[in-house]
């Protein structure tokens, strides 16, 4: 790597790690969900390695961390000869899956038709099941989710209309404002990263690997923390505008094989 080439390349990282506050395991399973997908693909410890270093992640705080998630079941180790071998578990790589669709889609089917549940301010609600279902939160017993009512929801009363019919302020104040800020900062990185990529700069496939990494672990931190209606019905929608960003910049970083990058590591 030339200077220049090191100089893009640590500026790069630099302002991709400034968009937020992350932990060095959920960089790791990051890292894990975007290169090893399958139940056979494995990250050796000399590629991790490799990896966070040039994030800048200390070897003591990945062996940290990689300590909590084969401890949380996230993560299976074995070795092989002196080396490590990495991979997803069971349960691990069903959570990739889950999280995939939200953190990997082109676009957000977005239908006409919504549907509003009341609650009774009576009765204690489960609003995490109920967030994780696609709700969310308006006002306190009051929650909104895209489509017609489901079945299994004769607990509430029900509303049901169409995007249209709702009033500009009620779309302004669903979304919180501190995940637009969050969706601002991020574009402004990935604008630095076009400018970077824009001038002639050229990654290898590590580098490339933590690119990509470092982009989609801040586009997963955003999207998964909020539903993504409150930002769809926005009159100005952050996340439509981050999301071409991301892909256009995944589109240019195409993502290495495994072969590739254990060849770079060694």
């Amino acid at each position: 790597m030339t200077d220049t080439s090191r100089q893009n390349f640590e500026g790069i990282v630099q302002e991709l790690t400034g968009c937020g506050k992350s932990r060095t395991w959920s960089i790791l399973v990051t890292i894990f969900g975007d290169l090893a997908q399958n139940p056979e693909d494995e990250i050796s410890g000399p590629l991790l390695s490799s990896l966070t270093q040039l994030i800048g992640i200390k070897p003591q705080a990945m062996r940290v961390a990689l300590h909590r998630l084969r401890r949380d079941g996230w993560i299976v180790t074995e070795k092989s000869g002196r080396t490590s071998r990495h991979r997803l578990s069971e349960f691990g790589l069903n959570q990739s899956i889950i999280a995939s669709p939200r953190i990997y889609a082109r676009t957000i089917d977005m239908p006409d038709k919504w549907h509003v549940l009341l609650a009774n301010p009576t009765v204690r609600i489960n609003e995490k099941n109920l967030v994780t279902r696609g709700y969310l939160g308006v006002l306190p017993n009051v929650y909104i989710a895209k489509g017609p009512k489901p079945a299994d929801v004769s607990e509430f009363l029900v509303l049901e209309g169409y995007l249209s019919e709702f009033p500009e302020w009620l779309r302004s104040s669903l979304a919180d404002a501190a995940t637009v800020e969050e969706y601002s900062r991020f574009e402004h990185s990935l604008d630095a990263v076009k400018r970077t990529m824009e001038n002639g700069y050229s990654p290898g496939p590590l580098e490339t690997a933590v690119m990509r990494a470092l982009i989609v672990h801040n586009w997963r931190r955003i999207v998964l923390r909020q539903p993504d209606l409150s930002l769809e019905l926005l009159p100005q929608n952050p996340s439509a505008r981050c999301r071409e960003n991301v892909w256009g910049l995944l589109e240019q970083l195409k993502r290495p094989t495994l072969e590739t990058l254990e060849a770079a590591a060694i």
